[in-house]
């Protein structure tokens, strides 16, 4: 499902006139996410799951076409584990 989609049924859902409301307020949930995760907050959702920041450590690989040592450095990515109510909900169909 794509965001254009999840906003004309979140309208639905929400009981909203138009679909540009709909999508301003989809646009403005995402937008307050990232700052959060930005500023290394850990959103959690009852019922829907966690959303939190984490890094890679900084490790040594090698260049697989000359065997050279290099440098991995450290990355941040996002880590999401499902809530026991959406677990629930996904596994009971």
């Amino acid at each position: 499902m794509k965001k254009k989609e999840f906003a004309e049924l979140f309208m639905v859902k929400a009981e909203l006139k138009s679909k540009e409301e709909a999508k301003r307020q989809v646009e403005l949930f995402i937008e307050t996410m990232k700052d959060a995760l930005e500023a290394d907050e850990v959103l959690i959702f009852r019922g829907l799951g966690t959303f939190e920041r984490r890094t890679t450590k900084r490790k040594e690989g090698r260049n697989p076409r000359t065997g050279e040592s290099i440098k991995i450095t450290p990355k941040k990515y996002i880590k999401f584990r499902v809530g026991k109510d959406l677990e629930d909900r996904l596994n009971s169909k």
